[in-house]
């Protein structure tokens, strides 16, 4: 694409200097030719490995000179402004034998490190260094699947929950947070955890996604529901290029981004702004029937409209310096400032079948509001060495999220004699607000023993402490009175703090690849409510005891049976710990009929995970298949009962299970149809098996269903892109009930005009069916509800890209009359 888009701005900032230099009237066209933008770089040390200055280093084609330059005192050299092609480095010294190196510069490989030349007895021969041809939109490695996204059609214009919809084996819960085979995963943003939201993080911006089912000991321990990567885009050619995008679409749906690079050695700088703004109207219920011996008692019906308007800011800058070819180090700022507004009017009734007298009916009008400002800082240092994959790595980050959130409830609530019931809280003010941060310091090395042996290891402290604060206070019309609710209201303070250590080591034995790694790590967490002095603690490990608590171990084998077929197993252990909602004995978020408590006696689940993975590559596309098994003891459940007291309130906790087993196939089918008509397949099965005890209350569930994607890309001559999509998710069980059924489908066309500007027209949720529900059943109550957050939209997006390689944009130097074609200095 870049190759295109370079093309496209030379003739056009380049004909006319073509023009003047050619009087003889020769097609302008036969002078024209790529800039010269290539480097290489490297060290030569003489047999001691001692660093040699004022070598000769010259770059040949044939028996022309096209660059060349001499060894600084440190024994470095680099060589610039070089055109692409095939050519040969020549590395020469007095009293010294030759060394004759061939390399390839091409656009994909326009920076190469050439590693050390030793001069000597003991002189290394080095390997070509090439590469060439357009990214697979699928990869697979000993512990990931990549998906290359810069491609995809219907997310244009969208947010990172936009990709997720066509990325294999990923769901989105009714919050938005991506689950990997039911479970939520962690979201990573260029290799590094991250306080971001899907919604907040552009789609325009990412480069390709990585799905890692099974983390390895490198990785928190906390993933339990394994790791997403977003990978963002980045640019290490020399000159400027940048990205102008812009996007309309029903419901307000608004969004607009500006990235812009710039990079000539030593210096690269990257800026990105975007700007998101959408309207969902979405409609919603939830259906209650209170039962005694299986007989109904009453029933609590309510009804929503309601309103989300969502407004997002980012702006990143990024600045990069080379100290030297192997050293570089970088300071990044990333903020995301954001605005939710909601406007729900609910309407409810409550009918006991035996005492009327009781029974009310109204409505309740709801205007919230959440704004947030998150702030990163992020300070990397990169050591790269002369062999192969060897590195070193350091960063340093800080991040802080602001974020308040004030709402009003207003409800009246009214007799069957439609008198207004005086004694009810009619008003209700929620004043909330939070200041959280996060300190993170991770150092990883990775250290090629040879071909086939490597080492990696690393550190990483991760400190969280955060305050927060909601007030409540109700006006009731009949008292006339304003007073705060304390039972509602809450202060608190937590404090995270998890310390660990890794190590991972990977061999080959007899054909078979191993990768074994083993993490530890040290947790300490801490809840203080301030305003009702109740606090909790726990720590792992606290002795020798549950030492093993800390420990994680993986294995990874692979087996390559060919060049088109591979085998895979792996194995780990994780945790999960509970978080300060789910610990704090209080009630945490309420309506009339709803209520959420914290239940301090939890402690953390640990889980077993195992995978066989096989991939064959076909000759029309490739084939993914895995089978996996997951095992939780102490599984963290979500357990809701009706309240003794009044059974048309509905309590929510969390408890600690017995055990929960899920097992299942995943398996993901990309094919080329016919020319031009690609399709990908992607299903999970699964069979789920729930196990938990509540007081004297046994909960058991356990069934089967699956999932599955349906993706089909077709090229149209004139550079007419065309994209449809479909997701289908069956009822799964939970611990009390089941989910409904969810289905959708996207679809998009795209126009691209010389790879520079692009056109993209899409509709999300063709036939408007994504809805979510539940069905919950207990001996005392059953209830369905039903919600969604998207309604369909349409949207239209253009994409301008620009850009010039020039490696030595801030170097102008006058036009002379004559100038050697090959640029050398000899």
């Amino acid at each position: 694409m870049k190759v295109y888009l370079l093309a496209f701005f030379i003739l056009i900032t380049g004909f006319p200097l073509i023009s003047q230099n050619n009087p003889s009237g020769a097609p302008a066209a036969s002078k024209f030719k790529m800039p010269n933008v290539g480097r290489l770089y490297g060290k030569v040390l003489d047999a001691t490995k001692t660093p040699l200055a004022y070598v000769s280093v010259v770059l040949l084609k044939g028996d022309s000179i096209i660059s060349g330059n001499f060894t600084k005192d440190n024994g470095e050299f680099s060589l610039d402004n070089l055109p692409f092609g095939h050519f040969t480095v020549k590395v020469a010294y007095l009293g010294s034998k030759t060394i004759l190196k061939p390399v390839t510069i091409t656009m994909q490989n326009v920076e190469q490190d050439l590693g050390d030349f030793v001069l000597g007895p003991d002189e290394t021969q080095l390997k070509t260094v090439e590469i060439e041809g357009e990214k697979s939109a699928s990869e697979m490695s000993i512990d990931r699947k990549v998906f290359n996204v810069d491609k995809n059609i219907t997310s244009k214009g969208g947010t990172a929950m936009d990709v997720m919809k066509n990325i294999p084996s990923v769901t989105l819960d009714d919050n938005g947070v991506a689950q990997l085979r039911q479970n939520p995963a962690t979201i990573y943003i260029d290799g590094r955890p991250t306080t971001l939201t899907l919604d907040q993080i552009p789609s325009d911006q990412i480069d390709r996604v990585e799905v890692i089912t099974n983390p390895s000991a490198k990785f928190e321990a906390t993933a339990t529901g394994g790791i997403i990567n977003i990978v963002m885009k980045a640019n290490n050619k020399p000159g400027y290029n940048g990205i102008v995008t812009g996007g309309i679409g029903t419901n307000d749906r608004y969004n607009g981004t500006v990235m812009l690079n710039i990079r000539q050695k030593p210096w690269g700088f990257s800026v990105v702004y975007n700007y998101n703004a959408n309207d969902n109207p979405v409609l919603g219920y939830t259906n209650r029937t209170t039962l005694s011996n299986g007989q109904p008692t009453a029933y609590l019906n309510s009804y929503d409209n309601t309103n989300f308007r969502k407004t997002f800011q980012m702006g990143s800058a990024t600045l990069d310096y080379s100290v030297n070819n192997r050293n570089t180090i970088t300071l990044a700022e990333n903020m995301v400032i954001g605005e939710f507004n909601t406007s729900d009017h609910e309407t409810f009734n409550f009918n006991e079948v035996n005492n009327p007298a009781v029974n009310y009916y109204g409505n309740r009008v709801t205007d919230a509001s959440a704004q947030f400002q998150n702030f990163t800082t992020k300070l990397l240092y990169k050591k790269t060495f002369p062999k192969k994959g060897k590195e070193f790595t350091a960063d340093i980050d800080y991040n802080t999220l602001i974020a308040q959130s004030p709402s009003n409830y207003n409800t009246e609530t009214f007799a069957p004699t439609n008198i207004l019931l005086a004694d009810n809280p009619a008003l209700q003010n929620n004043t909330g607000s939070s200041i959280s941060e996060m300190y993170t310091f991770q150092a990883d090395f990775t250290n090629p023993i040879n071909d086939s042996t490597k080492i990696e290891m690393g550190v990483r402290s991760n400190y969280r402490p955060s305050v927060q604060y909601l007030d409540v206070t109700e006006y009731n019309y009949g008292s006339h009175t304003n007073q705060a609710d304390t039972l509602l209201s809450s202060h608190y303070k937590i404090v995270d703090l998890v310390n660990a250590c890794y190590v991972n080591y990977s061999t080959r034995w007899k054909r078979l690849d191993f990768m074994l790694g083993l993490r530890f790590e040290d947790s300490y967490y801490q809840g203080i409510n301030t305003d009702k002095n109740i606090s909790y603690a726990y720590q792992y490990p606290t002795g020798t005891d549950n030492l093993m608590n800390s420990l994680f171990p993986s294995i990874f084998v692979s087996k390559t049976l060919n060049s088109k077929q591979q085998f895979q197993f792996n194995i780990s252990r994780k945790l999960n710990r509970p978080n300060y909602r789910q610990m704090m004995p209080f009630i945490m978020f309420s309506d009339k009929n709803d209520y959420q408590i914290g239940n301090p006696n939890l402690t953390p689940e640990f889980i077993t995970m195992a995978e066989l993975n096989y991939s064959q590559v076909l000759n029309k596309g490739n084939f993914l298949f895995s089978l996996f098994y997951r095992n939780t003891t102490n599984p963290l459940t979500s357990y809701a009962y009706a309240d003794p007291v009044d059974p048309s309130i509905l309590i929510t906790t969390t408890i600690n299970g017995t055990q929960s087993n899920t097992g299942g196939v995943d398996f993901t089918l990309k094919y080329e149809l016919f020319k031009n008509f690609e399709a990908t397949w992607n299903t999970n099965l699964f069979y789920t098996v729930i196990d938990a005890s509540f007081g004297n209350t046994s909960i058991s569930n356990q069934g089967f269903n699956y999932t599955t994607k349906l993706n089909f890309v077709y090229h149209f001559p004139k550079s007419f892109n065309f994209q449809v999509s479909g997701n289908y998710e069956s009822p799964k069980v939970i611990p009390q009930g089941t989910t409904n059924a969810i289905y959708f489908a996207d679809c998009g066309l795209s126009k691209d005009y010389h790879k520079f500007l692009i056109f993209t027209l899409s509709v999300s949720d063709i036939f408007n069916t994504k809805t979510r529900g539940t069905y919950l059943a207990t001996d005392t109550y059953t209830q369905e509800t039903l919600t969604r957050k998207e309604v369909r939209y349409v949207k239209f997006t253009v994409t301008l890209r620009f850009g010039k390689a020039d490696a030595s944009i801030f170097k102008r130097k006058p036009p002379t009359q004559q100038q050697s074609d090959d640029g050398g200095i000899f």
